[in-house]
């Protein structure tokens, strides 16, 4: 079955599968500490004090990154409660966005067939489709980054047409804008980068012509500088810590503690692209460009997607802070290029071995995972998470089958195959709700609701429990912690965290409260016969009343 034989009713069928899938049981999982607690603890004290221009974290200042996402979830809240799914709404609707803009570039650039290809490697890519179910902020900063680049790709096809061409860029410039108030400067950093080197090697001096830069940095500028103006007319420290502190020290020293090898991103970009890494690699390795310099003045969206993949690649391997997430905004762009491979027919049965041995991989991980139990994983926890996994590997394993038997209606059949492994991954991502007391404080709330304790005094000793704050609607006190409130807590030296010394004696004049404690500080502090009786336990936290 060819892409014309599969019409537009079969095309929104299979896409509005994928959708269920995609949203279904948003709020199951509870919040994971530190990033879901935090993106959704923000916007909540947002709304509570009324001040929609200063992010804090527990009452503190918080000024890592730019508002747009605690804007986008603070509506949501408004709109339908604070819950586990509304904190996520926002963060999973983008990525399904991205994958619907990375259809329309495709098919708009290449052909009709790329581009649906392109939709499903992006939906169901191992490290997009994960990633993009976890309250971060780097699912955002990937759809406006990929909206750029699309646009810029769009608008420089056709010079021909001025209007066309100014259009398109100064929707480029206003997704531009949407990444760096989402993540900061990274967001004009990546896509200014790979003009620099594709204009380069292309010998594309007219695209530098055809940016609109007066237009698009004024229109950029007016989106942009009101709330870091704001901010820095009312905060005098916001301006150093921000674009020094949280950018040039960040990708440059380890100071936040975040550091790996310069091949740290290697085995990233290999899991993350999975089950499609045949293709994906079919496509970077042989992109359809000529790798001498290209035809002077001659625009090239194939070499200009390609440079924004390695570029990216290289800059964050190059730093010295990493995370996963930092090369999600890669996984959209290779589904582009990759999506002209599989339209070709080229790695589709290595995708199906892939996802075969990707199934596999999973069963075996079930049926091996009691052996990681220990004090702090339970042997119990694994168990009810494995049965999730069993579940991932049957689904991959369909996959996997349609996959192979699809030479003869080779679209459908990788469409097919393709929502199964995003149904494997959402299963995982669902299952890791058996582990949700080792890394979600929404137990503890929930207990400490249920003995009628929710209005007392709550002490965190030391550690910050992010998602606590949320699911209980308050700020908690903090025992001999900052950690990343450091900043926060030096412009409020009123509320200086407590030290151990001060905790006790706060605690004896307590009529009631609650306190959190890690097992070897719990130990610590019983030690010293302070009133405490244990209301809740996990392998990690002990929480206690003072009576």
């Amino acid at each position: 079955m060819d892409f014309k034989a599969l019409d537009f009713q079969a095309q929104v069928c299979l896409a509005l599968l994928a959708a269920v899938i995609w949203f279904a049981l948003l709020g199951y999982r509870d919040l994971i500490e530190p990033d879901e607690g935090r993106y959704a603890e923000i916007p909540r004290e947002m709304i509570a004090a009324g001040d929609w221009l200063t992010p804090r974290l527990d009452g503190y200042k918080y000024f890592e990154k730019p508002p747009l996402q605690y804007w986008t979830t603070a509506v949501s809240f408004e709109l339908f409660g604070q819950s586990n799914a509304s904190a996520r709404l926002w963060s999973v609707s983008t990525g399904f966005a991205c994958a619907l803009l990375v259809w329309f570039f495709g098919a708009r650039l290449f052909d009709p067939e790329c581009g649906f290809y392109a939709f499903i490697f992006t939906l169901s890519g191992a490290l997009y489709s994960v990633l993009a179910h976890v309250l971060t902020l780097d699912t955002t900063l990937t759809f406006f980054l990929v909206a750029g680049i699309g646009c810029l790709v769009i608008a420089q096809s056709r010079r021909d047409d001025r209007t066309r061409l100014r259009n398109w860029m100064l929707a480029g410039w206003v997704a531009l804008a949407g990444a760096v108030m989402t993540k900061g400067l990274i967001g004009l950093v990546l896509p200014g980068g790979a003009v620099v080197v594709y204009s380069l090697w292309q010998r594309d001096w007219l695209l530098w012509k055809n940016l609109h830069l007066g237009k698009g940095l004024l229109l950029f500028m007016v989106l942009v500088a009101p709330w870091f103006v704001a901010m820095s007319m009312e905060h005098q420290e916001f301006a150093r810590f921000f674009f020094i502190h949280e950018h040039f020290e960040r990708y440059t020293t380890t100071v936040h503690n975040r550091e790996g090898s310069v091949f740290y991103f290697v085995p990233l970009l290999v899991f993350g692209i999975a089950p499609w890494l045949a293709s994906a690699a079919q496509a970077m390795v042989r992109p359809g460009f000529d790798w001498k310099k290209g035809v002077k003045n001659e625009f090239d969206a194939p070499r200009l997607l390609w440079v924004f993949v390695v570029l990216t690649f290289v800059f964050f391997s190059l730093g010295d802070s990493k995370l996963p997430s930092y090369i999600q905004p890669v996984m959209p762009i290779v589904a582009l290029l990759a999506g002209r491979s599989m339209a070709a027919g080229l790695g589709l049965r290595g995708n199906a071995w892939i996802m075969l041995l990707l199934a596999s991989a999973l069963l075996v991980t079930g049926l091996v995972s009691p052996r990681f139990a220990g004090d702090n994983l339970p042997v119990e926890y694994l168990l009810g998470f494995r049965n999730w996994i069993f579940a991932a590997a049957l689904a991959l394993y369909l996959g996997a089958a349609l996959a192979f038997a699809g030479s003869r209606h080779t679209l459908r059949n990788t469409a097919l195959a393709g929502i199964f492994a995003l149904l494997g991954f959402q299963t995982i991502g669902w299952g890791y709700q058996e582990l949700s007391p080792l890394r979600s404080s929404a137990a503890i709330a929930r207990q400490i609701e249920a003995q009628g304790l929710a209005e007392v005094p709550i002490y965190s000793v030391g550690k910050y429990p992010q998602s606590l704050s949320f699911y209980l609607g308050k700020t908690i006190r903090l025992v001999d912690h900052t950690g990343e409130l450091a900043m926060g807590i030096r412009a409020d030296p009123d509320r200086k965290p407590a030290t151990s010394s001060q905790f006790i004696e706060r605690w004896q004049q307590e009529t009631q409260a609650v306190a959190l404690f890690k097992h070897r500080d719990y130990d610590k502090f019983r030690a010293l016969d302070l009133p405490m009786r244990v209301i809740y336990k996990s392998p990690r936290k002990i929480v206690v009343a003072r009576r």
